[in-house]
């Protein structure tokens, strides 16, 4: 199962050292995790979904975080997220001009709400522009989200080659959305692109409220199980990960795993969880 582990840029408030410091704990992860894929977001201010649980803070630049990654070391393909709507169309070609000769992946990030006027494009209408730039283009896609199958058509049909997901800390949803997907793709003549579904541990109850916040489904079963002992939260939920690692072992049609950290201080949580992945697969692997 392909692997991808989402990074946050980190703060422009830190100062440059530190920044680099940080890319330089990445690049470590990535060498000692032996990652092909490193996805970094571009985290911009949402307004529409009320108070955060965490306050904004203006983020370092995702592709100079991407290049600064990248200067310690060459053996990982860097996936750039980019926000196309809230960008104006000249603006956004632009972009595709200066970052192309240094990255080949790119994500394309919708707005956060359709109830708002955007100057830019749509991901799906941004597709044919940014893949005369790009040779790899991704989408996201939202499970819960009403007539996802019908989103994940268009973009697939638009040249979005793969998929990730918001966050899950359940399979049905997956497992009924993919299955319709992979279905219908059949029905129409199309190659699925793979889904990359992301999965992110948790530690503390803030991590939880984050999440929330921004629009993740956590079943209240779970959350109530999670809660129960704060100490043993991580524990948990790394426990509830391998769960449903072997629940989407089992679906059959393109998939991978990306994992996140969200919260900067569940960085070193997430390289664990990819660790505990890898032996999973190992085993499952010589088990057969």
């Amino acid at each position: 199962m392909d692997l991808i582990l989402t990074v946050i840029p980190p703060p422009q408030e830190w100062d440059e050292t530190k920044v680099e410091r940080k890319a330089f704990e990445i690049a470590n992860i990535v060498k000692l995790l032996d990652l092909s894929y490193l996805n970094i977001p571009e985290v911009i201010e949402e307004k529409t979904r009320g108070q955060r649980s965490v306050p904004y803070r203006l983020k370092v630049d995702n592709a100079k975080f991407g290049k600064m990654i990248c200067s310690f070391t060459s053996d990982v393909i860097v996936i750039l997220d980019k926000v196309v709507p809230v960008m104006p169309k000249p603006d956004f070609q632009e972009w595709l001009e200066t970052h192309a000769p240094d990255f080949q992946h790119l994500v394309l990030v919708g707005g956060e709400s359709s109830k708002i006027q955007y100057p830019g494009y749509h991901p799906v209408e941004a597709a044919p522009l940014a893949k005369s730039y790009f040779d790899h283009l991704y989408g996201i896609t939202i499970f819960r989200r009403k007539n996802e199958v019908d989103r994940l058509i268009r973009k697939t049909q638009a040249g979005m080659e793969a998929f990730l997901s918001q966050i899950v800390f359940e399979a049905n949803t997956a497992e009924s959305v993919l299955h319709a997907y992979w279905k219908r793709c059949e029905e129409l003549g199309l190659t699925p692109s793979k889904v990359f579904i992301s999965v992110a541990p948790v530690s503390r109850k803030k991590d939880l409220e984050f999440l929330k916040w921004l629009g993740v489904y956590i079943p209240p079963e779970t959350e109530a199980w999670l809660l129960e002992d704060e100490r043993k939260m991580e524990r948990k939920s790394m426990d509830l990960i391998e769960s449903l690692v072997q629940r989407f072992r089992t679906f059959e049609g393109p998939i991978g795993l990306n994992v996140e950290h969200v919260m900067y201080n569940n960085l070193q949580v997430a390289a664990y969880m990819i660790h505990r992945i890898k032996v999973m697969e190992t085993w499952n692997s010589t088990s057969h």
